[in-house]
């Protein structure tokens, strides 16, 4: 018999998953992160501690919610992401442990944003958010697309002289899958000239976060977007929401954006 009393408050038990991983990946021994650990985070006691796991029990308040961002140490506002259901639990995790390097010459800037643009325009991107499949099609041996049953998360492999690039199927398509597959795009292009022949392949990593976001947030659909915003609210919530990116990536992109203008 199902018990309808569980996951009540599913965005409350999935507050709990992220809690336990950050806790598992802070942890300094090989003793293993139990349900009570997360649960005396807010000083529960087991019986407390279930009803939050299962989604019986909604923990949404400003004071849980500082008290779980001090103890973690993470930004209270990826917590409220979680409550309120505006993240799942990848995009969650990987916005915590973060997206890497993103840091390259102006020069090298300037070839990344150029082969960018070159793709948004023959890909006819005119409005938001951009669909990773689209870009696909400016590529003849490319191909993006959702696929049962795969192991990891994200997929790529060329065969037949067709690069193909997989994401899990059953999972969300969020604001982290989006950014993981433009960057496995961009790792594509770093590997064809002409990136391949002017950029040092030893920085690829680095240079796919660069394209990806330039990918994902093209320069004139920023500068609407921007100028769309509402003063009275916050700007990074509201590209967030135009753009479907974490507020870090809305928030590295806008800063190259200001600093460079383009």
């Amino acid at each position: 018999m199902i018990n309808v009393e569980n996951n009540r408050f599913p965005h409350s038990a999935e507050l709990f998953k992220f809690c336990k991983e950050v806790l598992n990946i802070k942890k300094s021994s090989s003793e293993k992160i139990t349900d009570q650990d997360v649960g005396a985070l807010l000083g529960f006691d087991p019986a407390d501690c279930t009803h939050w796991k299962y989604g019986r029990k909604n923990i949404k308040s400003i004071q849980n919610i500082n008290q779980l961002a001090k103890a973690l140490e993470v930004d209270p506002r990826n917590l409220i992401d979680i409550s309120l259901g505006k993240n799942v639990l990848f995009d969650a995790l990987l916005e915590y442990q973060g997206y890497g390097e993103f840091s390259c010459t102006a020069s090298e800037r300037e070839l990344l944003l150029q082969e960018a643009n070159k793709v948004i325009e023959k890909a006819n991107v005119k409005a938001l958010p951009i669909f990773i499949p689209e870009f696909a099609n400016v590529f003849s041996d490319v191909e993006i697309k959702g696929q049962e049953n795969q192991k990891d998360v994200i997929h790529s492999q060329y065969e037949n002289e067709k690069h193909t690039i997989t994401w899990h199927k059953s999972e969300r398509l969020g604001t982290a899958l989006r950014f993981l597959l433009a960057k496995e795009l961009a790792l594509y292009m770093l590997n064809k000239d002409p990136l391949k022949s002017a950029l040092p392949e030893q920085k690829n990593t680095i240079f796919a976060n660069r394209l990806a976001l330039f990918l994902l947030m093209p320069s004139y659909l920023l500068q609407i977007a921007c100028s769309q915003c509402d003063p009275a609210r916050d700007t990074i919530e509201q590209l967030m929401a135009q753009f479907w990116l974490s507020r870090t990536l809305i928030n590295i992109r806008l800063k190259d954006f200001l600093m460079y203008r383009n």
